[in-house]
Parts: C-alpha cells; structure tokens; sequence
C-alpha cells in the first residue's frame, strides 16, 4: 500500500485526494472512511470526512469514542458494532454510537490513530467493512499494519495541505515500540520502523522527507544503539517476527 500512498502524495487538492483515498482502500475491501480530527482533552473542533456522514446526522463528531482511543493509545483497534462487546467500559452513549453504524453497513474496521510529531491535532482513521467478526479476524486483521502505514501517510498529507504547523519537519508517529527501543531518538525510531515494515532505504528517505544518506546514519546510529546488523533483526525488535509483507 506504500505505492498507493505514494501516487496519493503528490495530489495537491484536499477534495481530490480523499477521493483518491476512499477509492483505494475499496479495492483493498474497506467499505467505508472516516477521517476525524481534533484538539484538547476532551476533544474540540473535529474536523469531519466520512462516506457514512448519516453516523453523524445525531451525534456530535467531538463525542466520537474513537477520538477518546486516540488521545491514550497509538495501537490499532478493532472497531464497529460487531467488537462492542469487547469494549464493555464505553459509556452508554458511546456504545449507542456504535451500534447506529450497523445500519450504513459498518459491521466491523480498523481505528488506526496518527498524528504528526509537534502537532496539536490529533485523531486518525476509522476503516469500515461489511464483513462479520470472524471473516474480519481471517481476512482483514493480518493486513492492520499495511493499513497503518497507509493512513500515516496521507494523514501526514492532508495535514500538509491543511497549513498544519508543527515544531519541526513533520515526523510520523509511529506505533508504541517495544522498551528496548526507547534509546533511539524520534528519527531513529521512525526509520527503523519503515525499514522494519519492508521498506527500503529509498522509500523511507522519502516517507521521512529526509535524504538517503541521511537515512543510512539514522539506520546505522539506531543498529549501532540496539546492537543488531539488518532489517530482518529490527523487524523481530518491532513486530517480534519478520518484516510484514
């Protein structure tokens, strides 16, 4: 999914690229988006899109139970009326939330969160599909990191296009990393991440917006730090196996 983001990136019409968006991830099986964004705690002035805006039509987006995930977790969720019983704790009205998106034919889907490093606002995505829990589990749930990446990027993207500010170029945010990572600096991390994912140098120069050459001191610096020699070694560190497909 990494090309598709690619091609996505160099859209430079927000209305262009979401089309762009929501057709790419209905080729891969998502049947519905949702892109919402916001700042503070609790979460003000959402920024909405959605192909199911009638989830919407009486509810608040700033009382959306996926923006209370993404404030406290940057872990991908599963989500829709089919995984509610495993999310007990929500209050009443999240849980009716939820249960209305049964009738747009949000069955179940991915809540990936994503922020830019030095950004106030935060938020992410929510990946709808018509499948049932258990097909979802089989078919879709391996594929959660290549959706993750995906989602970084164009977040990353919109929020380009939106004028967004942060305290330096924008970084992505990558997953929670195991405690042996900690000793890397927010770059190091993030490129062992990308090279981890499959990538390659090239293709993490450019997610980064950084050079090659600068890539292969942030690789060799972070091998050096976690005492390992490739991508195949950082991958057992980040995903406790080899690199994803």
């Amino acid at each position: 999914m990494f090309r598709d983001a690619e091609e996505l990136e160099h859209l430079t019409c927000v209305n262009a690229l979401w089309e762009g968006v929501v057709q790419t991830l209905r080729t891969r099986g998502i049947r519905h988006v949702i892109y919402i964004t916001a700042t503070g705690t609790p979460a003000q002035g959402s920024v909405l899109m959605t192909t199911c805006p009638g989830l919407y039509t009486q509810a608040n987006p700033d009382k959306d139970p996926f923006l209370s995930h993404c404030c406290n977790s940057y872990d991908i969720t599963p989500t829709g009326p089919e995984f509610l019983p495993d999310h007990d704790y929500l209050p009443n009205d999240a849980k009716a939330f939820i249960k209305t998106a049964r009738a747009e034919g949000f069955l179940t889907g991915f809540g990936i969160p994503t922020r830019l490093r030095g950004a106030d606002r935060y938020g992410g995505f929510n990946l709808g599909t018509t499948l049932d829990r258990e097909t979802f589990l089989e078919q879709m749930w391996p594929q959660a990191e290549q959706f993750r990446l995906f989602c970084l990027l164009i977040h990353r993207r919109l929020e380009e296009l939106a004028g967004t500010q942060t305290d330096h170029a924008p970084a992505l945010i990558a997953p929670d990393m195991p405690a042996s990572l900690n000793a890397l600096s927010p770059r190091e991390a993030e490129v062992i991440y990308m090279l981890a994912r499959g990538l390659s140098r090239k293709e993490a120069a450019h997610v980064c917006g950084i050079s090659l050459n600068t890539v292969s001191e942030y690789a060799k610096t972070a091998y050096r730090k976690l005492g390992i020699h490739n991508r195949a070694e950082a991958a057992r560190l980040v995903f406790g196996q080899t690199a994803p497909e």
